[in-house]
């Protein structure tokens, strides 16, 4: 029996398994079709992974075949090479990973630095849990839509305020939409671009979405995400 986190589902294709606070771990996304799954996000570690997967499986589920990245920081993608099947992602995302990898590789006091940088990284890291960087095995250059089987995953690129790499998963057969962490000011800083911001908030309200997931918090509504962006 699986003690960990449990999947709350969100519709009749959508679950997640919830953000953890503690851990900076979050929201991972499972979409469900009737010949693969895919997942959005890769998670914060192996450890991520694993206990997705375990909530995953012990509903009886198939693992996801794709895996799709939402942006390029490490409580997202540090999972990556743990996941079943293929991520992907958009190119600058993948640059980035690509970048962070070749400099840990270079300097291991990089990731040493890393690995004692926050509590919640840390929390996450115990026990020696293992750290591995690694680049998209699929790139997305334009806006494309995934078929499951019988069910479409679109994949849109999107000016978002917090990073240059923001890639929104909809599903518009069940009308719910992933954003990551796309409304938030830039990190370390959090100065916030309005500019970016109000055309995050003009590709939301153009999408035919009841529900909204970012990265940290329980799923709004399209009315109360608009509303908390301004």
């Amino acid at each position: 029996m699986n003690k960990g986190p449990k999947l709350q589902r969100i519709s009749k294709h959508v679950w997640i398994l919830p953000f953890n606070s503690p851990k900076d771990r979050p929201n991972l996304g499972y979409i469900l079709g009737g010949e693969k799954a895919l997942a959005v996000d890769a998670g914060h570690s192996s450890s991520h992974v694993e206990d997705f997967y375990n909530a995953i499986r012990s509903e009886d589920l198939p693992l996801p075949e794709l895996t799709v990245i939402t942006h390029w920081h490490w409580d997202h993608t540090f999972g990556m090479y743990a996941v079943h099947g293929e991520t992907l992602a958009r190119p600058e995302t993948s640059d980035k990973l690509a970048q962070i990898k070749a400099e840990m590789d270079a300097d291991p006091d990089k990731a040493v630095r890393f690995l004692s940088s926050d509590p919640s990284i840390r929390r996450e890291y115990a026990g020696g849990v293992p750290l591995k960087v690694v680049p998209a095995d699929k790139i997305v250059t334009v806006d494309q839509s995934i078929d499951l089987g019988g069910v479409s995953v679109e994949l849109i690129k999107s000016e978002s305020p917090h990073t240059d790499d923001s890639l929104l998963v909809y599903v518009p057969d069940d009308h719910v939409l992933f954003v990551g962490d796309a409304q938030l000011g830039e990190y370390p800083s959090w100065r916030m671009d309005w500019d970016k911001l109000t055309a995050l908030a003009g590709k939301v309200r153009g999408l035919n979405a009841d529900v909204v997931i970012d990265g940290h918090w329980k799923p709004y509504t399209k009315e109360q995400f608009l509303a908390e962006i301004g």
